[in-house]
This record gives C-alpha cells, structure tokens and sequence, in this order.
C-alpha cells in the first residue's frame, strides 16, 4: 500500500499545506536556529554570568588583551628573523620567502622552478634549521 503523508505548516495561526521539500527545509533551518542559540546560550560571556561564576570581568578583559610585554617580544622576534633572513644567501632566502610570505606550496614552486619537489623539501627543512640556529644566537 503506498502510503501518502500530507506536509502542513503553521502560518498565521493557519495550517498550511507545502511540499515535503519544503516542509524538511523549514524544520532543518528551525533545528538549526535552535542548535546556534543553544550554542550561544552556553558560551556567553555575561557580566552577570561571570558573577554567578564567581569570575571578575576585569581578569576576562585583561586576558583577552595581548600584554605589553607580548608586543614587544613579538616585535622583538619579528625583528630577529628578519636580520637572520638577510644572513642567508640569496637562493636560500628566496624559497622561504616564497614558501612561507607568498604562501606557494612546494609543489608550486618546484613547478615554477624545475626543481623537484622532494629537493625543494630538503632545501627547505635545512634552511628552517639554519634559521633556528642563528636566532638562537
């Protein structure tokens, strides 16, 4: 016996009869409504919830803001890596620049150079390794 289902929806107060697409459209955005504010709900950071929690919003705020110190060692970081970037030669600080601030993967420069993938990989970790070394200094 084929059995025949009839989609209806409530519109205005008023039952209203839609397609099974378009019924499955309708409870899979609303399930997913409900999904995100049950989301939101649980991870919401109220001043009223940090109360409750016993949390003190000045500690959430000053951890949510980098510190002066970390500014300063990052700036103090980028400005190594930069002078240990001039220390290597030519070719070698191409392929990091090209690896790593063009963001081209190995396999697109190894086609856009010739060289093989595998030897570019080599070249690379070796360069890394370098580069570790002289910032350590």
């Amino acid at each position: 016996m084929e059995q025949h289902n009839e989609y209806t929806l409530v519109v205005n107060k008023k039952r209203v009869t839609v397609t099974k697409e378009v019924y499955k459209a309708y409870y899979r955005c609303r399930d997913r409504e409900k999904y995100l504010d049950k989301l939101a709900e649980e991870n919401n950071i109220s001043i009223e919830g940090c109360n409750e929690k016993g949390i003190s919003v000045e500690y959430i705020i000053s951890a949510a803001v980098d510190s002066m110190e970390d500014e300063i060692m990052l700036h103090d970081m980028i400005t190594r890596l930069q002078r240990c970037l001039l220390q290597l030669n030519e070719s070698e600080r191409h392929l990091i620049i090209a690896l790593f601030y063009c963001k081209k993967s190995e396999h697109q420069l190894a086609a856009e150079t010739g060289i093989p993938r595998m030897t570019l990989h080599d070249r690379k970790v070796k360069i890394l390794g370098k580069l570790k070394k002289l910032i350590e200094k």
